[in-house]
């Protein structure tokens, strides 16, 4: 049976740029959020918080977008956010 000769690699080793992954830019990675904090108890505030984020950062991804078909369904992305945003409203007006 043969044996593989023993390697060492070299922890200070960088890869040429050809070696390491392709990445790829992210509209997102430029607006750093924090974790949402625990909730104690369930409600409707943090679920219209997280609602108006995404509202906002949808909006900002939306306005640089050069296809306007892709710019058109966000933007009924948008629409159907806001009416769930809008039901949340009256569900707990209702109580």
């Amino acid at each position: 049976m043969r044996r593989s000769p023993s390697r060492t690699y070299n922890a200070s080793f960088t890869p040429p740029a050809s070696m390491q992954p392709n990445r790829i830019a992210c509209p997102f990675s430029r607006f750093p959020t924090a974790p949402p904090a625990p909730i104690a108890r369930a409600s409707a505030r943090p679920i219209r918080q997280a609602i108006v984020a995404t509202r906002h950062l949808l909006e900002m991804y939306r306005r640089g977008l050069p296809d306007q078909k892709t710019r058109s369904r966000l933007q009924r992305l948008d629409h159907r956010l806001l009416a769930i945003s809008d039901q949340l409203d009256r569900i707990t007006a209702e109580k």
